[in-house]
């Protein structure tokens, strides 16, 4: 399309300084995942019910990121975000890759946020010590948490790893795992405190209520 319309063409497309199209990857709790080619600035809710034919099964939206695991967590409240590079900064993360995971509201974050750190701490090459040992206890701690073991005091431990996580290794990869700390602390901190109340996930309680 851009050899035969021209450049100009392109350009027309997008916002003003996120211009053109981007290829979207969506999946998760959606009923179409895939690959959808939208021009910047195209609303999450757009790409979400349109392309992707809404939240799986007609579920509600609870957590979705824009680029992938290593982006921070966005909520449904940020559902008419709209998905180019500036705009999503300013809802509080980043576009990337356009890798949008999304949650429904039967997920655990506690769960989530122990699934992405711990892939951070496998990928982790161990050469610098906040990634190598930050990503490793991040994940041992989110594990306490999600069994039912944490403590009151887990929580602002865990958004001081984060703290010290972030910009803190030679590579970005540390970052992705400080991000889904801190984002999820941030947005679903009393999904955190319940579990450490409870003693389990508050969502386990809640599925094993409803079948009785």
């Amino acid at each position: 399309d851009i050899v035969l319309r021209g450049p100009e063409w392109f350009r027309e497309l997008g916002t003003e300084k996120s211009s053109g199209t981007k290829v979207f990857t969506i999946s998760g709790k959606v009923e179409r995942p895939g690959n959808y080619e939208l021009p910047l600035g195209t609303p999450l809710r757009v790409l979400l019910e349109e392309a992707a034919g809404g939240v799986l099964g007609g579920r509600s939206l609870k957590a979705w990121t824009p680029g992938g695991s290593s982006t921070p967590l966005l909520t449904a409240e940020h559902i008419d975000t709209p998905l180019d590079y500036e705009s999503v900064a300013a809802a509080g993360s980043l576009l990337g890759t356009g890798a949008v995971m999304v949650l429904d509201d039967t997920d655990c974050v506690v769960d989530a946020a122990q699934r992405m750190t711990r892939f951070y701490a496998h990928e982790s090459c161990g050469k610098c010590t906040p990634c190598r040992e930050g990503t490793w206890w991040a994940e041992r701690v989110l594990g306490r948490i999600a069994e039912g073991y944490g403590r009151e005091e887990d929580l602002p431990v865990m958004k001081d790893m984060g703290t010290h996580i972030m910009f803190r290794a030679f590579c970005a990869l540390a970052d992705g795992a400080a991000a889904v700390i801190e984002s999820s602390l941030k947005h679903f901190r009393e999904e955190f405190e319940e579990h450490v109340r409870l003693g389990r996930c508050p969502l386990r309680l809640e599925h094993a209520e409803m079948a009785v």
